[in-house]
């Protein structure tokens, strides 16, 4: 018979991860986490809003990373200065 964890078991690892999880979020400065994802979302606002479609494809092309290129290319980094400086300024 196959070696299974009892219900048992089971509910105890996840009142054990549950109960370190709830004492992690008490340690958590949620002020400041919501602060940053206020900024963040009215940033990537202004990011939607002042590039066209194909601009931002290609942002994103350039700067996701993928597993065989983790930073961005020193060729392509002139582009991507130019494209965050027209999605922060407009122009």
């Amino acid at each position: 018979m196959a070696n299974k964890k009892s219900k048992a078991n089971r509910a105890g690892a996840a009142v054990g991860l549950m109960g370190r999880a709830w004492d992690y979020g008490k340690r958590v400065d949620w002020p400041a986490v919501w602060m940053r994802a206020r900024w963040l979302t009215h940033h990537t606002q202004r990011l939607y809003n002042n590039l066209t479609p194909a601009e931002r494809k290609e942002f994103l092309d350039l700067v996701v990373p993928t597993k065989s290129s983790k930073l961005v290319a020193k060729e392509d980094r002139a582009r991507v200065t130019e494209l965050v400086s027209k999605a922060f300024t407009g122009k």
